[in-house]
């Protein structure tokens, strides 16, 4: 290692964008392939009338998922952030004030449900038969409310507090437990399309029950903060903060719903039962990538939420830029495969007849070119809410959801029959990414020089006089000259007091650090602010010892040690 080396990279920043990737996208293909083997069990084990009741409460399911991305993600992004601020107490009252409205949101919804169960049932289907199963599913469905709505918010924060793997073995286990009790209920206990709901709540209390170890966790930084009930303005703050934050991402949600209503009904007039069956196989194709886009999304917020609470804005762009390619090489893989064996992807979904493969496979081909842009899009929408540019976030939930693809659908059938509602599913992802490309030009133009880029970051570098990152092989000699060198810092002494710090601690984090043929990486910045210096130093590998780290800086001004999504976070003021 020279000199010329010691430059920052994204070293740390990428390998813990790996290390939470792939539970993630786990998470969520676990959820998917959960939701179509329950359906097909279903179908096969009570028929297929009981299938279709289930598809008629989706409306309501997804109603449910909105509110676990509303509160679950809303506080884990506010959760994130604070940390990368230290500030240990907001954190901690975001998760209580999150989880408390969530149960009387339960209460609530529980309440409503039973008292107009008959009056929600006519209105999802006025058909007897389909109306009589679907009462027997929904029972059971509304009383593991609080299980399903609590469960999964909870892992969004516990994903945030450093434990991506336990987050997404939760839902695993859940999702494992309900086909396990789906067979045992409807099979053995004859128990109908009613075992299928209870098989799901079953399934969320085993893994609630599971979750809540997770806060006598030893390495646990997140605990219930109750003192927030005692100033009511402050807890009704905590809620309008993490409703504003959640909010783009639970809309894009619930606007799926809108969307997919409509879609389903100007496909049936134009091309009866084989649209309707090419349009499934096209959502189910969209479910797939979907769980590519949720991994790489919902990596990203906490890193870049804690990030921003740091206001690392290299870091920032690091992890965006991970998630960018991760997902463009995800969509470029899913979309040669649908081009090149559109007749084979049709075939699994169970596609035969010549009639219906005339219209499912144009529908692949042609959706799938909007991959990219649906990738894109949802990427950005969930990079502005994480950092806080709530605005710009909820336009481009609503653009996506709605704004084009409705219109599109509708003018391009009438031009183009079938073909131009798939046509629709293309123009409305990369017009998206045109409306995103307007607004972030229009916003940088009146920032009036705050903003500069696509990033929409405030400039950071006036008054960041050094960065560098280093790992395990660093020379102590070779750090120790080139911060004498390049450090600019009129006072000597002051410059001095900057280096030891800079070489105790890294010698202590190399040292300490160290994990069995996993090399160290080290992120430092060092900031004057007001004539203060702060040294902000990153690490991943094994969790330091504070109190080893605080003899080593006692004689300065300020010092903070914590651990924050896996990696030990220090800063020293000068």
């Amino acid at each position: 290692m020279t000199q010329n080396t010691l430059k920052r990279n994204g070293n740390i920043i990428n390998k813990k964008y790996l290390e939470y990737f792939l539970p993630t996208v786990l998470t969520a293909m676990a959820n998917n392939i959960a939701i179509m083997v329950d359906s097909v069990l279903v179908g096969q084990m009570v028929g297929s009338v009981a299938m279709a009741a289930i598809n008629l409460l989706s409306p309501v399911t997804q109603l449910y998922f909105s509110i676990t991305i509303l509160f679950g993600l809303g506080a884990s992004t506010i959760i994130s952030y604070s940390k990368g601020k230290n500030d240990k107490e907001t954190a901690d009252k975001t998760l209580t004030a999150a989880l408390i409205l969530l149960v009387i949101l339960c209460v609530i919804l529980m309440s409503a449900q039973f008292l107009f169960i008959d009056n929600i049932a006519s209105v999802l289907t006025s058909i007897p038969e389909l109306k009589e199963q679907l009462l027997l599913y929904y029972v059971p469905f509304i009383i593991g409310t609080p299980f399903s709505l609590l469960l999964p918010s909870a892992v969004h924060c516990i994903r945030s507090d450093g434990r991506p793997t336990f987050a997404s073995n939760l839902i695993i286990i859940s999702n494992a437990i309900n086909l396990v009790m789906d067979i045992v209920l409807m099979g053995p206990f004859k128990m109908g399309i009613m075992g299928s709901s209870i098989a799901t709540v079953i399934g969320n209390v085993i893994a609630f029950a599971i979750m809540l170890t997770h806060f006598k966790y030893k390495n646990n930084t997140l605990h219930f903060d109750f003192t927030i009930f005692r100033n009511p303005k402050e807890f009704l703050l905590k809620f309008a903060q993490v409703f504003t934050t959640g909010l783009s991402g639970a809309l894009g949600t619930l606007l799926i719903t809108v969307r997919m209503f409509y879609l389903n009904s100007i496909i049936q007039s134009h091309a009866g039962t084989n649209g309707m069956v090419a349009m499934s196989i096209v959502t189910m194709s969209q479910i797939f990538i979907s769980a590519f886009v949720t991994g790489a999304s919902q990596t990203m917020i906490p890193i870049v939420s804690v990030l921003l609470g740091e206001k690392d804005f290299s870091g920032i762009k690091y992890a965006l830029k991970k998630a960018i390619l991760i997902l463009m090489i995800a969509s470029s893989i899913i979309v040669i495969i649908i081009e090149c064996a559109p007749q084979a992807v049709a075939y699994i979904f169970g596609v035969e007849t010549t009639s219906e493969m005339q219209v499912v496979v144009p529908a692949l081909m042609i959706s799938s070119l909007s991959f990219h842009g649906l990738a894109l899009s949802f990427l950005i929408m969930y990079y502005y809410m994480a950092t806080n540019k709530k605005i710009i976030s909820l336009t481009i939930s609503i653009v996506n959801g709605i704004v084009i693809i409705i219109p599109s659908a509708y003018f391009l059938g009438i031009l183009f029959g079938i073909t131009g509602i798939w046509i629709a599913f293309v123009a409305a992802q990369y017009g998206t990414l045109i409306v995103i490309a307007i607004m972030v030009l229009v916003i940088i133009k009146k920032s009036k020089g705050r903003y500069k880029n696509f990033y929409l970051l405030e400039d950071s570098y006036n008054n960041e006089i050094m960065s560098f990152s280093v790992n395990s092989q660093f020379s102590e000699d070779i750090v120790e000259k080139y911060m004498t060198e390049n450090l600019s810092v009129s006072d000597n002494e002051t410059k001095l007091l900057i280096i030891l710090a800079v070489k105790n601690i890294l010698s202590y984090i190399i040292s300490a650090g160290s994990r069995k043929n996993k090399p160290v990486d080290v992120d430092l910045r060092i900031i004057n602010e007001d004539n203060k210096y702060f040294i902000f130093i990153r690490s991943n590998g094994n969790e330091l010892d504070g109190d080893n780290l605080m003899t080593r800086v006692s004689t300065y001004k300020g010092f903070d040690f914590t651990r924050v999504l896996g990696m030990n976070e220090i800063k020293i003021i000068i």
